[in-house]
């Protein structure tokens, strides 16, 4: 029985440890790459849109904790919009480069109120694929997943760490 007590002991650490490290390289490597895509967008090419719509869609989840029901929401700012380019017209629908993200109300509204319908916008696009555009250059959710990642994989090898210095513990 001591002897599967002692198998837990590190096996635990080690488990969580490479869940946490692995999950934690993934957010790592999301961040980076939404950053990437960002600073290539910098460099890409601008010219004059006009915004279609401009919307809020609003995402609703519930969850149920501890015998009482939560509610968040979240809004995605919608914006489409036409550029042309090389006399070919384009419609665009991306904001920022990388993944579409979610906000609060208040943050969501401001991106929204920047982009009314028949205005006009700097349309960053990709010179090697025009179809593929963003009016903001900013990635706004690359730094966090970095953050979180990093700190998911600093966990995870502290716990790693612990499980390897477990076995040799407890084989002394």
């Amino acid at each position: 029985m001591e002897t599967t007590s002692s198998l837990f002991t590190f096996l635990i650490p080690l488990l969580l440890g490479g869940i946490f490290a692995v999950l934690g390289i993934g957010l790592l490597i999301f961040g980076l790459r939404e950053r990437k895509k960002a600073k290539a967008a910098e460099a890409w090419p601008t010219v004059n849109g006009t915004i279609i719509s401009s919307r809020l869609d609003q995402n609703t989840r519930t969850e149920r904790r501890d015998g009482r029901t939560y509610t968040h929401t979240s809004y995605a700012p919608v914006v489409e919009y036409t550029y042309e380019v090389g006399g070919k017209t384009y419609q665009g629908n991306h904001i920022f480069p990388g993944a579409t993200m979610s906000y609060d109300l208040g943050t969501a509204q401001n991106i929204v109120n920047r982009y009314q319908p028949g205005s006009t916008a700097t349309v960053h696009y990709d010179p090697a694929n025009p179809m593929e555009a963003v009016l903001e250059i900013k990635a706004k959710g690359g730094n966090l997943f970095m953050i979180i990642g990093g700190v998911f994989a600093i966990l995870g090898i502290v716990g790693c760490c612990i499980g390897i210095v477990l076995v040799f513990v407890t084989q002394a």
